[in-house]
């Protein structure tokens, strides 16, 4: 879909399901957190098993019915989610089919989450019963943060690789010279480290 012809009008029409992918590794510090209806903190628990998480890809998802307020296929009970998300998530807007009609990659686009404008584009709240159904969402839903900010949907990478990259950039801020580097990767060679 061109840019152009994605207006708010079709969105309201068209949009039936929101696809939420947030990148998340654990050890974050913290700045997600889960808690069930007795505001238990779940992450605590060593017995919890997050049902937003896929595991191999370091990453929360969940798949939104925007006309029933629902999460798809639920099973988790009663759970609450509030985090410092920043601009690492992507959401992407379905139409009926599961098709992609348009996509924010970023910002939480908090005209249409909660804890909506007080979320000032970094946070997230998702409250869901255990019939999966979303509390405190505001109707209409309001599109205006993916006319302003979206774009043709994309596909979303993994997040598995977090360490690697995150190693990656600090050597890079090192500024290695060549025989600095190659000290390094000889000195990862001698740890049985490959290195393509």
């Amino acid at each position: 879909m061109a840019k152009e012809m994605v207006t708010l009008e079709l969105l309201n029409e068209k949009a039936r399901y929101l696809d939420i992918v947030i990148p998340y590794n654990g050890d974050d510090g913290h700045l997600i957190t889960f808690n069930d209806e007795l505001m238990t903190e779940l992450e605590y628990d060593e017995e919890f098993v997050n049902p937003m998480l896929d595991e191999e890809n370091k990453q929360l998802k969940l798949l939104i019915d925007l006309q029933a307020l629902k999460v798809v296929d639920w099973k988790g009970g009663n759970l609450r989610m509030w985090g410092k998300v920043r601009d690492g998530g992507a959401y992407t807007l379905l139409d009926a089919d599961m098709m992609p009609i348009w996509q924010i990659k970023g910002y939480v686009p908090n005209k249409l989450l909660p804890p909506y404008e007080t979320g000032w584009g970094d946070y997230l709240e998702i409250i869901i019963t255990t019939d999966g159904s979303l509390l405190e969402w505001r109707t209409p839903l309001n599109f205006t943060d993916f006319i302003k900010d979206g774009h043709k949907p994309r596909p979303i990478g993994t997040n598995k690789w977090y360490r690697a990259e995150d190693a990656l950039w600090h050597v890079r801020g090192c500024n290695l010279n060549n025989e600095e580097m190659a000290w390094l990767i000889e000195r990862l060679n001698k740890q049985n480290i490959k290195i393509n």
